[in-house]
């Protein structure tokens, strides 16, 4: 089954992941953090990290304990809107980080299994997206 490219209601793809990440030690970290070999902050402030190794050291420590070889991989672009601690705009859209996952497998309903940049597995959106609703303040809900 394939799908049709969605209208992206997104704002401006700003880099991977956030310069300054915050932790709350009573939450679970997100699993959308990597460490980026060669990165470099950009952005007004240094507010995002840009360039560096295609995957996080994470990712290619869970390749390797799965017996891929890294440089083969197949991967995909994954993006998620930025959340308001870590950038807002004040535009109305949000600002999207865009990083490259590797990929495991496909599912039946065409959703894909990658390696989050922390290493971890996640099933993603066929289109990329980490969630299928963009917008800020909405999750996936279960049809009724």
């Amino acid at each position: 089954m394939t799908y049709a490219p969605r209208p992206r209601a997104m704002g401006e793809i700003i880099g991977r992941q956030p310069a300054t990440i915050y932790v709350t030690p009573s939450k679970a970290p997100s699993c959308w953090y990597g460490s980026i070999r060669g990165g470099v902050k950009t952005g007004f402030g240094d507010h995002s990290v840009t360039g560096g190794d295609r995957f996080t050291v994470e990712q290619v420590n869970a390749l390797i304990s799965r017996g891929i070889d890294v440089l083969t991989a197949p991967a995909m672009k994954v993006q998620r809107n930025a959340a308001d601690h870590e950038i807002y705009s004040g535009l109305g859209l949000p600002a999207v980080y865009q990083f490259d996952c590797p990929i495991l497998s496909t599912r039946a309903d065409g959703r894909v299994r990658v390696i989050a940049p922390n290493g971890a597995e996640k099933v993603v959106e066929a289109d990329g997206w980490t969630t299928a609703q963009r917008s800020r303040g909405h999750t996936r809900r279960a049809a009724a």
